[in-house]
């Protein structure tokens, strides 16, 4: 899946080898939007690995929000984000109809089909106002349809409700940080490795953005670090290399 917001904004006001970089790291990266599914089971998790466009993923097949921020996702799961599960949440069992509906939403999503996959999710949010993986792809589908507050909105009420769902809290980072609220970004991802300091996702967006936003290197060395040995992800050491040139 594709940003369709665009990294061009975000790319104002960094300095001219600095925005190269992140082009380059944009054309290397994709990390960032995913759909959220159900598993048959009484108990749902939002993962963290690549959707089937992009992943998002925040993160590895996902638009890298310069380098690329990411969200998480399962393909089978929920899909949402970048390489690393998320946490395991209690959610009401999908009737037969519902989890048929669900699934086609998700395909729908996947094929960026965000609209049509806004009038599946939407009856489904009503009537099923726990069912995280829901509330979490509706507001994905907001933010693909350039309707951020609407996005926001729910994602902060999920938040709100059930803050482990670590995947609406590195949204609402990546929103942030897309808006250029940089310290509301890092907030948001700092509160999500507080409840879970696993939460690789979180990780790799603060390496993002201490070292391209904030003039943290670092701080951004840790995050990058910090990710690397969660997923083993090759672009980290490629990361750590960049930022050593930089000093």
């Amino acid at each position: 899946m594709k940003l369709t917001n665009g990294p061009s904004q975000s790319l104002r006001g960094l300095p001219a080898s600095k925005a190269g970089r992140v082009t380059m790291a944009l054309l290397l990266v994709l990390s960032l939007s995913h759909c959220a599914q159900f598993s048959g089971q009484n108990s749902g998790q939002g993962a963290d690995q690549p959707s089937v466009s992009e992943q998002q993923p925040p993160e590895k097949s996902q638009a890298p929000a310069e380098r690329q921020a990411e969200q998480s996702a399962d393909d089978g799961q929920a899909a949402g984000t970048d390489s690393t599960p998320a946490p395991v949440l209690p959610k009401p069992l999908l009737q037969p109809a519902q989890q048929t509906q669900f699934q086609q939403a998700t395909e729908l999503m996947r094929n960026q089909d965000y609209q049509q996959a806004l009038t599946l999710l939407q009856p489904l949010a009503q009537h099923l106002p726990q069912a995280a993986g829901i509330h979490y792809n509706l507001a994905m589908c907001y933010w693909q349809l350039q309707q951020p507050e609407q996005a926001r909105q729910l994602l902060t009420a999920l938040v709100e409700q059930q803050p482990d769902y670590l995947e609406a809290s590195n949204l609402l980072g990546v929103m942030a940080r897309q808006a250029g609220n940089f310290n509301q970004a890092r907030r948001y991802w700092l509160d999500a490795l507080e409840r879970n300091n696993d939460f690789a996702s979180a990780h790799k967006n603060l390496g993002f953005l201490y070292e391209l936003y904030l003039a943290q290197p670092e701080q951004a060395r840790y995050h990058y670090q910090q990710y690397q040995q969660l997923t083993a992800d090759p672009m980290a050491e490629a990361w750590l290399s960049l930022l050593e040139q930089q000093e």
